[in-house]
């Protein structure tokens, strides 16, 4: 098999768990999902299944359906995560980011180019590192509300969440076997 052909299998693997992962927690079957993207139930399982090469239209017609970010679906598959998609899906992160860099590139231009690949790399991890300290406080903070008012219920401690259950289902369980989209209390790390 040529290298490209097995780089483009690989990509429909992604992007077919990916799918799978943000229908998962938006609770939809598949054959409303076709009928909302005006594909057939056999066309919408073709793409789902990732048939054919990667296609942005119907990357972007599925998120506007199930409400979730494109850009995030497409860097699912890019990443090599595609439960990244469904982590993304609620809060629109991925669009956000595209949005904040058009404004950079609108206020710098020509000027980026003078950043050195390094500068880039160490802004970018400094941001991610910020973002995943606030993430990880406010599950910190929500799974001790959970633990703390469980109680309340006759329920004793709350389970702690595990790595697949902090904000998405694993990206190979089907849509009928997935845990709701539930709202968790707490908000965002730094209240907003």
């Amino acid at each position: 098999m040529r290298a490209k052909d097995s780089e483009d299998k690989k990509r429909s693997k992604l992007l077919s768990r990916a799918l799978r992962a943000v229908r998962a927690i938006r609770k939809v079957k598949p054959h409303d999902l076709a009928k909302a993207l005006g594909l057939s139930l056999r066309g919408y399982q073709n793409f789902e299944a990732g048939g054919g090469q990667l296609n942005i239209e119907h990357v972007m017609a599925f998120s506007r359906a199930m409400d979730c970010d494109p850009i995030g679906v497409l860097a699912a598959v890019q990443i090599g995560k595609p439960e990244f998609a469904a982590w993304v899906a609620q809060n629109k992160a991925m669009i956000a980011f595209m949005i904040t860099l058009q404004e950079f590139a609108e206020e710098t231009g020509g000027a980026m180019a003078r950043l050195e690949t390094t500068t880039w790399v160490s802004a970018y991890r400094e941001m991610f590192r910020d973002l995943s300290e606030k993430a990880l406080a406010a599950q910190a903070r929500d799974e001790a509300w959970l633990s703390e008012n469980a109680a309340r219920l006759g329920l004793g401690a709350a389970p702690t969440a595990s790595p697949t259950a902090t904000g998405a289902p694993r990206a190979d369980v089907e849509a009928s076997d997935a845990p709701g989209d539930a709202h968790k209390p707490g908000g965002e790390a730094d209240g907003s």
